[in-house]
């Protein structure tokens, strides 16, 4: 229920967002239209759409804590977009290669702190049996990717081939 309910908040934080897009988009064609030349109005406009963008960036910031992957590639993505998401490499496997980083980059910021015991990180406290086990999810998410990455090439390859286009 809690995971449906973060979804349709997470839903409604995008329609609203898109909403108020349509809304600047139309203020900023009347203002093009009928003010070419306010370059302080149009400065100002620009300055709103910008702060509108960052709001809705930290709304969805606050609910990834909720539901992390929907950040990444958002559930309500019409079919085209989550496939040049994919394109552009936003697969399930960069989740765990995030995870990898950011845990990295705790331990590299705090180094002399970890080593002398003063400091306790999140890698620190992940058991041996739970880093194998995020390997082996990585190794299985990988092959995955990989064999449906095959299945498009292949599916490609067909629909450019000269028998499916006289």
């Amino acid at each position: 229920m809690a995971e449906q309910e973060t979804h349709q908040h997470s839903q409604c934080c995008f329609q609203n967002w898109v909403a108020q897009q349509w809304l600047h988009h139309d203020e900023l064609v009347q203002a093009l239209t009928n003010y070419p030349i306010d370059i302080d109005n149009l400065q100002l406009m620009t300055k709103k759409i910008i702060t509108h963008y960052e709001n809705y960036s930290a709304s969805r910031a606050q609910l990834a804590k909720h539901d992390g992957p929907s950040f990444l590639v958002p559930t309500w993505g019409t079919t085209t977009e989550n496939s040049l998401l994919w394109i552009g490499g936003c697969k399930p496997s960069l989740i765990i290669r995030l995870v990898y980083t950011l845990c990295g980059s705790q331990v590299d910021a705090h180094f002399a702190e970890f080593l002398d015991g003063v400091r306790r990180g999140n890698l620190r406290e992940i058991s041996t049996s739970q880093l194998k086990s995020i390997d082996d999810l990585n190794a299985k998410t990988v092959k995955d990717e990989d064999k449906l990455n095959s299945h498009v090439a292949s599916l490609q390859a067909y629909n450019t081939s000269p028998l499916c286009n006289p």
